[in-house]
């Protein structure tokens, strides 16, 4: 900015402005009238002597030290207790929120895994056919599979040229006791060279080395998760000592150090045991040399000076040589099948500085989302706390005028307020950085759902989101503080003395800027909370297929407890006979495959009778399910019969069908009745005995999938179950009971995962649930924001229309008809703000649209009580002051002017 070069004309002005001032100074201090205008004609006698005395006094002023700029600025605020309380908690909560927002962003968006050098880690992925088993966690896609054989795993590891080693990993759920206590926690499977090549050290004792992965079965070692021992064992020497899992002894060897958990972010495992112990871990599986199931995650780290091109480029000609070799061992030997297996095939080596993580993927969307609306709420904060300071400095032209008179340049002026305006910054920050802690906890409790005691984020503030947070806070600072800052820049001393209105109108002008940004970003984040939480309202609306109340849900898995593979179909149907039998309880069912818990079990069927079309790919659903099950969820039966006692495992194989399986497959549901149904390359083929209506499985969000249902009894290996009781009470009263039940068959049972299906339901829609109550706590707190700026502003402009309004009055207007007159002035300008925020509104909204179920972007009911609420904001913030404006008294009113 450049100041415009001052005449004689101006200086004489300025000159006649500090006689006023000056004389008024010596007056305070107790000298006559006549004396004090005497002496202050005698310092500035003439234009050049006041152009001299300015500059020296400038000069002195120029030496003032920062510090007393700063306390100068704590007298002031001192001074203004109220607009400090107002501006620092304004500020505290826009920045506590921003903090605490971003740290979630942050741990699951933008920080690299807590190892060493993660920079140079690299994860595999691959495109093509993998014919045979998938056990996926999420994040693949059809170009980007992430897990792999074992088999393929060690020839990637041992004959590749470009990586210093390989590490892999698989998740696990397993049944685990120490002292007589038995829980079930997450486990991961893990490589010998796991912890070394991360360069993850040891809390207590050792980690796992190349030893400790030889044979299938011959590695019964753990390490523990440094949290898992802190919280649950007490840190208690464990080096040495055996832990049971799943009713097998493994010898304890290390911890390992804190704040590491997985390669996986958002993997939470309490213990780690060899890939080698695969039988134990997971009895139902013996996939170790089985080159065509996929069930384990690869990452790698770059020798030095090799780059990650040259590494993709050495790793997929090994991979694609390695695909040729495993060619000829697959059934399918045909040109599609060959084209499918190596012509599409594709190693991809990608950045792994963040680890691979599906949660990643979840949360990405949802916090990206919710980190908009804070920063939204933070631009609020800086209109608000703008346009408060400007209102402040309006009436602080006489102070910095008499400075002006003193000396001081514009430029110190200027400082002053940035001063000032920093420190309000800093105490917001301050206060903020208090609060957002609580705020990061309150978030993560609300986001763990049912696990609450195994966090997925860190209720902790590293420097990085201190250094947003200082940063957020500068910008801020920086931002509100020019706004009084420019109008002092280069003031004209008289005008501002004689307080000519164009000052005031150019001020009124801005102010109604900011007021109108304050009604535009609140009516976005209204609009933004309204969308969803109708979309939760249409998520819990939606129909399930079968009723939701009443309904119990736990897991039960015997291999935890140690049972073998023949003891466990009879320890089920023992624990299904004992819940029956509970009081309070209409029915019980079972299955490995349950609804609406994010879970599937899928694959290709053969009907008989259908000819399937070239290249068709129909996956099918195909859950175990006990007598009983199909009852107690509530699913309907169209045709033919639900299973019974008698489908045991000696006699004829049979099926349920769904109504989309059938719609697929046959002309009606009475064709379906009667025909087999098998898996490819299983002898046994099963009879279809009944169709039931189709139901939601994965969630609430998508739609029904065929399926075919077969009885637990008749499948062909044990398999963990998911327990459903209908009540006739409400399901939480029979928790206690449930496991009374368990128990007293097996002290060594765990039950987990209970929960009612309501609960299953909220879980499933955990990311929606968030933005929706973040984006209602930001939109209140932008509806308080902007009513607090708006009273403030119509506070200062009444205080300017005095004389207008007693003018008014004077001539017979009402009270009523003043009050009337400000707030229809109120609702014209958040009128205007709407009609000008609706189309932003829009278009964010529709950026948004994915995350949206059931409600347009344009949802014009949203919009209208997003509308209303900002007429009632502006009404409430407008009424009290408009009652101020029509209590003036208009004789006093003309007499002040």
């Amino acid at each position: 900015m450049f100041k415009r070069k001052r005449s004689d004309e101006d200086f004489a002005a300025e000159i006649r402005a500090h006689l006023e001032l000056e004389a008024e100074a010596l007056k305070g201090e107790g000298v006559c009238d006549d004396e004090a205008r005497r002496r202050a004609r005698v310092e500035f006698g003439s234009v050049q002597q006041a152009k001299e005395t300015f500059r020296m006094r400038g000069r002195a002023l120029g030496g003032e030290s920062f510090w007393r700029d700063v306390r100068y600025a704590l007298r002031g605020l001192g001074r203004s207790p109220g607009f400090a309380v107002v501006t620092v908690l304004t500020l505290a909560l826009a920045i506590g929120a921003n903090t605490a927002v971003f740290s979630l962003l942050d741990q699951a968006v933008l920080r690299a895994l807590p190892v060493s050098d993660p920079g140079r880690l690299v994860v595999f992925s691959f495109a093509g056919s993998h014919p045979g088993h998938w056990h996926s966690e999420g994040g693949s896609t059809p170009g980007h599979v992430h897990e792999f054989s074992y088999p393929m795993y060690q020839d990637l590891r041992a004959r590749n040229t470009a990586l210093r080693g390989l590490i892999a990993a698989a998740p696990a759920s397993v049944g685990v006791t120490w002292q007589n206590r038995a829980e079930s926690v997450g486990a991961e499977m893990v490589s010998g060279n796991y912890f070394e090549l991360l360069g993850v050290r040891p809390a207590v004792g050792r980690l796992f080395g190349n030893a400790d992965e030889t044979a299938a079965g011959a590695n019964p070692v753990a390490v523990l998760n440094f949290d898992y021992w802190k919280s649950h064992l007490g840190e208690a020497e464990v080096v040495g000592k055996t832990l049971m899992i799943n009713g097998s002894p493994f010898t304890v060897v290390g911890v390992s150090a804190a704040g590491f958990h997985s390669m996986e972010w958002g993997r939470q495992p309490a213990v780690y045991v060899p890939l080698t112990m695969e039988s134990v871990v997971q009895p139902e599986w013996n996939y170790l040399n089985e080159r065509n199931t996929y069930w384990i995650e690869v990452m790698g780290r770059l020798r030095d000076g090799v780059t990650p091109a040259q590494a993709s480029a050495s790793m997929n000609q090994l991979f694609l040589s390695l695909r040729k070799e495993e060619f000829p061992q697959l059934k399918d030997q045909s040109a599609k099948a060959r084209r499918d297996f190596l012509e599409t095939a594709h190693l991809n080596v990608d950045e792994g500085a963040k680890g691979f993580s599906p949660m990643r993927d979840d949360v990405r969307t949802p916090l990206t989302i919710v980190m908009g609306m804070a920063l939204l709420v933070i631009a609020m904060a800086v209109v608000n706390v703008a346009s408060l300071l400007l209102v402040r400095a309006a009436t602080r032209v006489r102070e910095f005028s008499v400075r002006y008179a003193l000396g001081a340049t514009g430029g110190q002026i200027v400082r002053q307020l940035l001063v000032e305006g920093m420190l309000l910054g800093l105490l917001g920050a301050a206060l903020g950085l208090v609060l957002a802690p609580r705020a990061l906890q309150l978030l993560i409790h609300w986001m763990a759902g049912r696990s609450p005691d195994q966090p997925v984020f860190a209720p902790t503030l590293d420097w990085r989101v201190l250094a947003f947070a200082l940063g957020a806070t500068v910008t801020a600072s920086l931002i509100f503080s020019l706004a009084p800052a420019a109008q002092f820049w280069n003031p004209r001393l008289a005008e501002a003395l004689r307080q000519t209105g164009s000052g005031v109108q150019s001020s009124m002008k801005f102010l109604r800027s900011c007021v109108a940004l304050q009604i535009g970003f609140s009516l976005v984040l209204i609009v933004a909370a309204g969308l969803f939480v109708r979309t939760i309202e249409n998520l819990r609306a939606v129909n399930t297929g079968f009723p939701t109340e009443h309904l119990l849900e736990f897991e039960l898995a015997p291999e935890m407890a140690g049972y073998g593979a023949t003891a466990v179909a009879p320890i089920e149907e023992r624990a299904l006979d004992a819940l029956a039998r509970l009081p309070g309880v209409k029915s019980v069912g079972a299955t490995n495959d349950p609804d609406l818990a994010n879970d599937d079990r899928n694959g290709d069927v053969v009907v008989s009778g259908y000819t399937p079309k070239p290249d068709e790919e129909f996956d099918v659903e195909l859950p175990w399910v006990s007598t009983g099950y199909l009852q107690t969820l509530g699913v309907p039966l169209v045709a033919g019969r639900y299973f019974s006692g008698s489908d045991t495992a000696t006699s004829t194989k049979v099926a349920i069908v769904n109504e989309s399986l059938v719609r697929h497959y046959f002309a009606d549901v009475n064709a379906a009745l009667g025909q087999h149904v098998s898996r490819p390359k299983r002898s046994t083929d099963a009879i279809i005995v009944g169709v039931v209506r189709d139901v939601k499985h994965a969630s609430v969000r998508e739609g029904a999938l065929p399926t075919c249902y077969i009885p637990f009894t008749q499948g062909d290996r044990p398999t963990e179950l998911q327990f459903s009781l209908r009540t006739r009470q409400q399901p939480d009263a029979a928790v206690n009971s449930v496991r009374a039940a368990i128990a007293a068959l097996d002290p060594k049972l765990i039950v987990s995962d209970v929960a009612t299906m309501t609960e299953v339901i909220d879980d499933s829609i955990l990311a929606e649930r968030t933005i929706a109550l973040l984006a209602t706590a930001f939109g209140a707190l932008a509806a308080v924001l902007a009513g607090i700026g708006l009273y403030g502003i119509l506070a200062y402009s009444i205080a300017q229309r005095t004389r207008e309004i007693g003018i008014r009055m004077a001539l017979g207007a009402r009270r009523g008809r003043v009050i009337g007159l400000i707030v229809r002035e109120v609702l014209v300008l958040a009128g205007s703000a709407v009609a000008v925020t609706v189309p932003l509104a829009m278009l964010a909204s529709h950026a948004v649209a994915s995350e949206l179920f059931g409600v347009s972007a344009a949802d014009p009911l949203v919009y209208a009580v997003g509308i209303l609420l900002i007429g009632v904001v502006a009404v409430l913030a407008g009424w009290i002051p408009a009652r101020r404006a029509a209590r003036v008294n208009p004789v006093e009113a003309l007499r002040a002017e």
